[in-house]
């Protein structure tokens, strides 16, 4: 078996395709895990068929060119996270009025190149990687378990709730997954909100993605908040419509 096609390292392994390139490997352990469990990429939280994107393989980067080729002078200025007083890293808005265009695909493979800049960058200076350096937040999914939650009473699930909260406020990086859902209740859009906020006040970089333009989240949360969001933020629209099934 090809294990190079089965690791987010393989594009800068010198030992990729080689002998030594198998699941024992030390690095595809720290990334991946076991059985795709337990690594950096999967503690993210995202969806395993996301786990391998990156910007050169993203079934997304022919159609979003333009996009793309904005998102490698991006992703280049990663290693900024080990540079004391360096520029803040931007965020990113990625939007489109239609669904189906890339914006998660893209949200996620972004959120990848971020996972291996951290891991390859504090390896070089001597550094102790995070285990988890990144995360991902579908807040349709987050709302589902929400209502259930409140639905039922449940204090397990709502304790979950929090700590899902926390875990995305303080996270060096992180993708907000279609953001500004208008049918949400006001006490779950004051969680989002929460999380937002502190995020945007603690300069943490922040992906998001919407079907929504930006100036709309000044509606769907508060002027303050949408002042926050669009604050060192690079927003990035994406044309086109569905792709969805063509992965």
């Amino acid at each position: 078996m090809n294990h190079a096609k089965l690791c987010v390292l393989s594009s800068r392994c010198k030992l990729a395709n080689g002998p030594e390139c198998n699941r024992q490997c030390p690095h595809y352990i720290s990334l991946h895990g076991y059985s795709g469990t337990g690594g950096r990429i999967s503690n993210a939280g995202t969806p395993a068929d996301y786990r391998l994107l990156s910007l050169a393989n993203s079934p997304a980067r022919e159609s979003q060119s333009r996009v793309y080729a904005t998102l490698e002078k991006y992703c280049a200025t990663f290693d900024r996270q080990f540079e004391d007083g360096a520029d803040r890293i931007k965020s990113l808005y990625l939007w489109s009025e239609s669904p189906g265009t890339g914006k998660t695909t893209t949200a996620i493979a972004v959120l990848n190149e971020w996972i291996t800049a951290h891991y390859l960058g504090a390896l070089r200076r001597n550094r102790q990687p995070s285990q988890t350096p990144a995360v991902f937040l579908d807040t349709n999914a987050f709302q589902t378990d929400y209502n259930l939650a409140t639905m039922t009473n449940d204090d397990e699930a709502m304790a979950n709730i929090k700590s899902t909260i926390l875990r995305v406020q303080v996270a060096p990086y992180a993708v907000l997954d279609d953001i500004g859902v208008r049918s949400a209740s006001e006490a779950f859009r004051s969680y989002v909100h929460a999380i937002i906020n502190h995020r945007t006040a603690n300069g943490l970089p922040t992906v998001f993605t919407s079907n929504l333009p930006i100036e709309e989240m000044a509606v769907v949360f508060d002027q303050r908040l949408y002042d926050r969001i669009r604050d060192q933020c690079a927003v990035l629209a994406f044309s086109g419509t569905s792709k969805r099934g063509r992965r």
